[in-house]
């Protein structure tokens, strides 16, 4: 599962606008929602909707043996619903999963049985997706062949039956499709369809998915309270994300080590990544700062900097702390020879490295306007010092500052953002005296899981080129 961002390609969406359906996978549960390929599932016309109305499912389709499913919301997969026939499985998400909200039964459906689908009823396919971390459902026989043939998706079998055509006191479950979130919905709630089709322009009616008897067996109830609701479920959530409040977004995801698994796999679709406020930004060659005229609240120009330009309140007290620390160990002293730059210095860098090297030599030492880290007053260009002065930038691989930044950053929130061997996943050639604060918490979790790129660290596309 993607994360969409509004101003950009996919990265992480904040919880965005309501809909009139909440705004949304655990090991123990599976999203219905058809987070399916654009090339896959078609987004026009309902997948298994019967056509005339004389065509009328077998009487042997008994109602009384159908019984409704458990539907579950999990905001921080984007608007994902989840869906369940099994009341075990219900009932453990309940009480054990924070990413998931019971919702209560949906639309009917007849368990498969030892001999199949009972008369009347045809099978629903399930498949399932690492990539969208989602399931895909559908009684289109035709659809589920082509499927089959898709890499990004593992067929699973049939999970249950339904009703293909109308039958005599059946009533229409509804599907809708969102570009939006790359996601489908179904509900046999006539209300909440027509709610949803007036009031919603993020999503689209494709018309009947399959059709529900309208009453039969119950199902056992979901009891007991819930899990305490952990991330995009938090009702804190929206608050903290509102108020770019970092700590408090990591601690309402239980921490700096879930939160990047969660962003990583699909679980934080209200975390964005984009929010140059919060210092796991993401700016690349594929991600542009937004808005492009930003500029950080507050500046200080660290003691001993060779330039004007300086880093960020949140940034500014551990940078001084770890040059203090380069110097205090025997390595040598750092300063800091470039901080924050604006979108007009962005172009004149820019400019005279094209110029000097060509376009795309240039470009793999300098960003494009609006592409810098450096805009965001989180990175900082450092140099090594003596008793004779400080060296320049391209002097700084190989020194014992180097060696010690390169082992010691993590521990005050930084990173060396553009490392050897990486060029093909950042865009850019090495440069060891890049480093990037991302605070000390991620920092750690960074340096542990020995990462080497904030792309592959968030789970994010590579960024070699501009779009």
């Amino acid at each position: 599962m993607t994360f969409a961002v509004t101003g950009g390609p996919a990265v992480g969406r904040g919880t965005g606008r309501a809909s009139w359906i909440r705004r949304a996978l655990s090991g123990i549960a599976a999203v219905i929602v058809l987070a399916a390929l654009a090339v896959v599932v078609p987004h026009a016309g309902a997948v298994g909707a019967a056509e005339p109305a004389e065509a009328v499912a077998d009487a042997g389709a008994d109602p009384a043996a159908s019984r409704p499913i458990y539907r579950f919301w999990g905001a921080g997969y984007g608007n994902a619903h989840f869906y369940t026939l099994d009341h075990a499985e219900a009932q453990n998400l309940h009480r054990t999963d924070g990413w998931w909200a019971y919702e209560g039964t949906d639309f009917r459906v007849w368990p498969l049985g030892a001999n199949g689908c009972a008369s009347g009823t045809d099978p629903v396919h399930r498949f399932w997706s690492p990539g969208f971390t989602s399931h895909f459902y559908t009684m289109d026989a035709a659809e589920a062949d082509r499927v089959r043939h898709d890499d990004n998706w593992a067929y699973e079998g049939v999970r249950f039956c339904a009703l293909s055509a109308p039958a005599h006191g059946a009533v229409e479950v509804h599907r809708f499709w969102s570009s939006e979130y790359n996601k489908h919905f179904y509900t046999a709630n006539a209300s909440e369809a027509q709610n949803l089709r007036s009031n919603d322009p993020d999503w689209s009616y494709e018309g009947v998915a399959m059709y529900a008897p309208a009453s039969g067996a119950d199902s056992p109830p979901v009891t007991g309270d819930p899990a305490a609701r952990l991330g995009c479920q938090s009702p804190e959530m929206s608050a903290a994300v509102a108020s770019h409040d970092a700590g408090k977004i990591m601690r309402l995801f239980g921490g700096a080590g879930v939160l990047r698994d969660a962003i990583a796999n699909g679980r934080a679709s209200c975390v964005p990544l984009r929010d140059p406020a919060l210092p796991w930004v993401m700016v690349n060659k594929r991600y542009s700062v937004s808005p492009a005229g930003y500029v950080p609240p507050s500046l200080t120009v660290p003691s001993g900097s060779l330039v004007g330009g300086g880093l960020r309140g949140d940034a500014i007290g551990s940078y001084e702390q770890m040059q203090h620390d380069v110097s205090a160990s025997g390595a040598g002293r750092i300063a800091l020879t470039s901080g924050y730059r604006s979108y007009l210095t962005q172009e004149q860098i820019h400019r005279s490295q094209v110029s000097r090297l060509g376009l795309e030599q240039g470009e793999r030492l300098a960003a494009r306007p609006g592409h810098s880290e450096h805009q965001l007053g989180l990175a900082a260009d450092v140099v090594a010092c003596g008793a004779s002065g400080c060296g320049s930038m391209y002097a700084f691989a190989g020194t014992a500052q180097e060696r010690w930044v390169r082992e010691n950053s993590w521990r005050y929130g930084w990173i060396v953002r553009y490392e050897s061997g990486r060029t093909g996943t950042t865009g850019y050639n090495p440069e060891p005296w890049h480093l990037r604060y991302i605070g000390t918490d991620l920092a750690r979790v960074y340096h542990d899981g020995g990462y080497r790129t904030l792309e592959d660290f968030f789970g994010l596309p590579a960024a070699p080129e501009y779009l």
